[in-house]
């Protein structure tokens, strides 16, 4: 009996606590929405037949560092939390996850157990790995994502994956499918003679679900963009009459017609005759049919005309890659190439375009790729000379080259309002033309560039007219939230119907060129404010977004996680190639080095570090296209710089934040830098997504009082600097001090936790208060004169950086019991409640009258936020002696400048008269 029970205890503790997987069993991969690039993403997990997402809880660096080895690449940049790239499907495989660092394999690391979790998919983890790959990985790509075995064998990857069906010999012709799920496919079973093996329950629509190849094909079997990916509706199941129109076309064209035999692109098996395929698929189906049937779609040639990839010639729209211009006649305009001879790209090989039937419409979309918003006429007659002095030379290669049907695209017809040359009906060449592209020349293109490129190279022009359109917080030039001014307030965008032609038009208003992604779902942060268009349509002529077709929003119908953004092409100025950072671990830090004109000549050097603070560094990260600076170096000794860069050749260095590059800057005209270069030169630190920090102004004016509090309740904060300096003078403790008091909520908009730069070592501990200060100085209370003169000012540290609240779906990670870690969350709001001290200005020597109460957040600018211009609120404040009244209160970016000279200089209540 004793060794059945044992035997019974062991039986459970292994059903309990499986054995783990090995590395090489264990398979990872990443997904989700919104990934930039193939070495970010949704981290998922393969085990026990079946992808899992992994919890967020309690990750660190170690975590992060050993899934991104496992995944292929080098090393881990960060983690991101709480479903930054979108909330996965199926079971939380992982939890509560620690390792050491070193492990090949997070099996290898210690977990809470496989499935064993406390979360849900709001918690899903991400990683953001390093774009290098370790030796002996494939290279990664977005499409598909490497998994962590990509170096097994195909059978033994294949070990933990779902078994695929083979695949009939019957469609041996027919391309194989990468894409992950299934196909599906309606067929009307109106043939008596198909329903001859059918039971007689069956009726309806047949239906049969394949599930797709996911094995190693071969190179012949490309996969047809044409067949839905994944669970999506086939395109003739959307539009059924123009499917079966074209369908019945296809039937009735001759094959030769269908695929002209001097077509040098896309080359695929020719796929079967319809019938034929039908036929086939038909003859090798022995299961027995019951219900509805659904079988793979038959493959077509030109059966869907949104198909970029398999156009013939003849068709209507061919794949378009890439598009340049040549610059032959004209020289480049501040570094900007804006005139000169159209090239595209097209299966990998550039080609010319012919200019017949070639218009500015077709030009407007040209530029709008290379970033410029509008095309304007060229001298025609000059290139036309040009070219035809070309084909009179005998040593020219145009005379050949030009006789060559794979020198041209022909017939482009755009309409204007595209957003790529791929969007417009063109043809590699002309049916039954022996000579291409005859009696012209290739097309010329000329651009007008944005108001902002157009000063050869010096800091940006102010736009000619008032903006009503701005992008906020964007790691980059041309991206960020799009914001619109209505009666003198900016407010953001629903994201109802937001498309390219919109987000298009709002590139173009703002001087670049086309759009590249519409972004929803405030995924590049939620703004604050009212909330002005919702429902917005626009063709792609507009001048302004407000000469869409939109709609108000009305109370509580949308909200700011609907925020829409844009990401916009802008023109390749070159001036990312006249700073570099040096000597750093990757691409995104190091020393910083420009190059810059001294005596005459271009040359390299560093930059001196004094003054050189994170809106300097904000501006070089922002010019090398790295997103954010999380911090300015003053000492970069860790650092190796170039040999040729060690003098310094700028210092004085002072930026608004808005220049294109750091040589925009204000400056020394002469070089002085008494803290020297080489290890104390300036160094960056740049990052891809910022915290944004915005105080709630509404609390504010809704909390405001005034409070006379004994001066022997107040020793603790007199010790903090809390006081005015009158206070010192008092008879303590004896007396009282007049407080505003009011409560503040600080919200964190950003993309990005809000954590202190100190560590916990370094926190300062208070014994009055008895407790740590992560940040000396976090906030700024200052009371101020209708002319900005200061009459009043208190200040807060940050004794207690958490997550106060946080809304539905989003985790608390910080609190400040126990030692605990500091931060605000994305989404979260941390609240200094009004009967807390130092939460007040001192006004006992203030006069009775109007002033303006000012709330400055991140004073100093020490901590990263991917937008500064909102981390001041200011009101309106009306003082008789007894009471206080706030009103009027905003952000200080909220307003026009005409609404805010106004706020600055009404002396008069709209309402309430005190």
């Amino acid at each position: 009996m004793l060794s059945l029970s044992t035997l019974s205890i062991l039986l459970v503790l292994l059903l309990l606590h499986p054995p783990q997987l090995s590395a090489q069993d264990v398979q990872i991969r990443l997904a989700g929405e919104g990934r930039r690039n193939a070495n970010e993403g949704r981290v998922e997990v393969f085990y026990n037949g079946a992808w899992g997402t992994v919890c967020d809880d309690e990750v660190d660096i170690k975590l992060s560092n050993v899934l991104c080895r496992q995944l292929g690449f080098q090393r881990s940049f960060t983690w991101a939390h709480s479903a930054k790239f979108g909330q996965g499907q199926g079971p939380i495989w992982l939890d509560n996850v620690h390792c050491q660092g070193s492990e090949a394999s997070v099996a290898q690391c210690q977990f809470s157990g496989w499935g064993i979790n406390d979360c849900t998919h709001a918690e899903d983890l991400g990683v953001i790995c390093s774009p290098e790959r370790r030796p002996g990985f494939p290279p990664a790509t977005l499409e598909e994502a490497p998994s962590s075995s990509g170096q097994q064998p195909r059978q033994q990857r294949q070990r933990n994956q779902p078994s695929a069906p083979a695949q009939p010999a019957a469609q041996a012709n027919i391309p194989s499918y990468s894409a992950r799920g299934h196909e599906i496919a309606l067929h009307r079973s109106t043939s008596s003679s198909r329903r001859g093996g059918v039971s007689p329950r069956e009726n309806g629509h047949e239906i049969q679900i394949s599930r797709r190849n996911r094995g190693g094909s071969t190179p012949s079997q490309q996969a047809n963009p044409a067949l839905p990916q994944g669970h999506q509706l086939p395109s003739r199941l959307v539009n059924s009459d123009a499917y079966r129109q074209r369908l019945e076309t296809a039937r009735r064209r001759p094959q030769t017609e269908r695929q002209e035999p001097d077509v040098q692109v896309d080359r695929e098996p020719q796929p079967q005759p319809p019938a034929q395929i039908h036929s086939e698929r038909r003859s090798n189906t022995h299961q027995q049919l019951s219900g509805n049937h659904v079988e793979p779609d038959p493959v077509f040639p030109d059966a869907d005309l949104e198909n970029d990839a398999q156009y013939t010639q003849g068709s209507g729209r061919i794949n378009l890659e890439e598009v340049r211009i040549q610059p032959v006649l004209s020289s480049n305009r501040g570094g900007l190439v804006t005139e000169g001879v159209l090239q595209v790209k097209h299966a990998g090989k550039w080609r010319h375009v012919c200019d017949q039937g070639w218009d500015l419409r077709n030009s407007r979309v040209v530029c709008g790729m290379l970033g410029f918003p509008a095309a304007e006429p060229f001298d025609q007659n000059a290139y036309r000379k040009l070219w035809n002095s070309k084909l009179a030379d005998p040593s020219s290669r145009l005379r050949t080259q030009i006789s060559k049907k794979a020198y041209w695209v022909e017939k482009v017809q755009c309409q204007g309002v595209e957003v790529s040359l791929a969007q417009c009906p063109a043809q590699l060449s002309l049916p039954r033309s022996d000579v291409p592209c005859r009696g012209g020349m290739h097309a010329v293109v000329r651009c007008v560039p944005g108001y902002q490129f157009a000063r050869n190279g010096r800091a940006p022009a102010p736009p000619p007219v008032t903006p009503v359109v701005r992008l906020k917080a964007g790691p980059r030039l041309g991206e960020g939230r799009v914001e619109v001014m209505k009666e003198g307030k900016w407010g953001t965008v629903c994201d109802h119907l937001w498309d390219l032609n919109a987000a298009s038009v709002v590139c173009r208003e703002l001087g670049f060129g086309s759009a590249k992604e519409a972004l929803i779902g405030a995924q590049l942060g939620q703004g604050t404010g009212p909330i002005h268009m919702n429902s917005v349509q626009c063709t792609g002529r507009e001048k302004s977004i407000m000469d869409c077709v939109y709609k108000p929003v009305p109370l509580y119908t949308c909200k700011h996680t609907q925020d829409v953004a844009v990401r916009c092409n802008v023109p390749d100025s070159g001036i990312q190639t006249s700073v570099r950072l040096v000597g750093g671990r990757d691409r995104g830090e190091g020393r910083v080095e420009v190059l810059i004109e001294v005596g005459g000549t271009m040359r390299w050097g560093s930059v001196c570090s004094e003054n050189f603070g994170l809106n300097e560094a904000m501006v070089v990260c922002r010019q090398l296209g790295l997103g954010f600076a999380s911090r300015a170096h003053e000492e970069t000794w860790f650092w190796q710089g170039s040999p040729d860069a060690r003098e310094v050749v700028l210092s004085g260095t002072h930026c608004v934040g808005t220049e294109m590059s750091i040589q925009q800057c204000r400056k020394n005209g002469h070089v002085y830098c008494p803290r020297g270069g080489d290890g104390r030169a300036a160094g960056v630190t740049c990052v891809e997504t910022a915290p944004d920090l915005v105080v709630d102004a509404q609390l504010v004016q809704e909390t405001a009082y005034l409070e006379d509090r004994p001066l022997h309740l107040l020793t603790c904060a007199n010790e903090e600097n809390c006081l005015s300096s009158s206070a010192a003078r008092m008879n303590w403790p004896y007396g009282h001090r007049r407080l505003l008091r009011f409560s503040s909520r600080i919200m964190n908009m950003g993309m990005a936790d809000f954590r202190p730069r100190a560590t916990r070592e370094s926190w300062v501990w208070h014994q009055c208060h008895r407790h740590y200060h992560s940040i000396e100085v976090f906030t700024h209370y200052d009371l101020l004169t209708l002319n900005g003169t200061k009459v009043a000012e208190g200040h807060k540290a940050s004794f207690c950086l958490e997550d106060t609240y946080c809304p539905d779906g989003i985790h608390k990670r910080y609190a400040c019991y126990n030692w605990g870690q500091q931060g605000i969350s994305v989404g979260c709001w941390d609240t200094y409640r009004h009967d807390i001290d130092c939460q007040w200005v001192d006004i006992t020597d203030v006069r009775p009258g109007e002033y303006i109460f000012q709330v400055e957040v991140n004073p100093t600018m020490d901590m990263t936020e991917s937008d500064f211009q909102n981390n001041v609120m200011r009101c309106r404040c009306k003082y008789d002696g007894a009471r206080v009244y706030l009103f009027r209160c905003h952000a200080a970016d909220a307003y026009s400048a005409e609404e805010e000279d106004l706020f600055d200089h009404q002396r008069q209540l709209s309402n309430n008269n005190l």
